[in-house]
């Protein structure tokens, strides 16, 4: 098992953090009966909100208790076209080749700590994907005119070896939760241009977090780029 993957197993669902809302672009991407994966559904909002609409979805996670909360958020809500659950991993998805329409990683390659593993992450959503299938990722975005995160940065370089990386800790006990990743632009897009993906849409944004912290963030939508083959 990866390493970015041991933090978030046994993390109370509470604890999870999801300040993230759906950006309505989504719809444009998604034809009605569109069969939705949703990587890392965390708490269940972007999977009810979708489920709600009619749509069929599938939610992953590796914590037992985020896939209990979106269970119940299904009940609470009366969705009548209930989600699907998996306990499994973004880097072996447990499903055939093209097999879903759209798939959705909100707020989750933030705190996958390989460079590595993020390719694989996105070549498994490749491989899951119908031809012309889309993968919609929102993620956060390297923020260096905030004076809190370019400290962070600054202070946890020697540490995690990578620009736009900081440690985040447990307010509560003071020990270290976890590792966080910022984007730049540059890095999103050929993370889906080198796994299989054309850009169909990006957009900039702003996010806030758990703590209050606003932040930039960037929405992006990649195509599944269709096999060539040979001649």
């Amino acid at each position: 098992m990866s390493k970015h993957e041991n933090p978030w197993i046994d993390v109370e669902g509470e604890d999870i953090p999801a300040t993230i809302t759906l950006d309505p672009v989504i719809f444009r991407y998604t034809s009605p009966n569109a069969h939705i994966l949703d990587v890392a559904c965390a708490t269940g909002n972007v999977s009810i909100e979708l489920a709600s609409h009619g749509f069929p979805v599938t939610s992953i996670d590796i914590n037992h208790d985020a896939l209990e909360m979106t269970a119940r958020a299904a009940i609470k809500n009366e969705i009548l076209i209930t989600p699907a659950f998996a306990r499994a991993t973004a880097v072996a998805l447990p499903f055939a080749d093209e097999s879903f329409d759209v798939v959705i990683m909100q707020a989750f390659l933030t705190v996958v700590v390989s460079k590595e593993d993020r390719s694989k992450i996105v070549r498994e959503a490749c491989r899951v994907l119908k031809p012309d299938g889309y993968l919609y990722i929102a993620d956060f975005g390297q923020t260096w005119h905030s004076e809190i995160y370019r400290k962070r940065y600054l202070r946890d370089l020697p540490v995690t070896k990578e620009e736009g990386s900081f440690l985040v800790y447990d307010e509560k006990t003071g020990e270290l939760a976890y590792t966080a990743h910022h984007f730049t632009e540059k890095e999103l897009v050929y993370l889906l241009i080198e796994n299989g993906f054309e850009v169909e849409f990006f957009k900039r944004d702003t996010f806030v977090t758990r703590t209050g912290n606003r932040v930039n963030g960037f929405v992006v939508v990649g195509k599944k780029r269709k096999k060539i083959r040979n001649q």
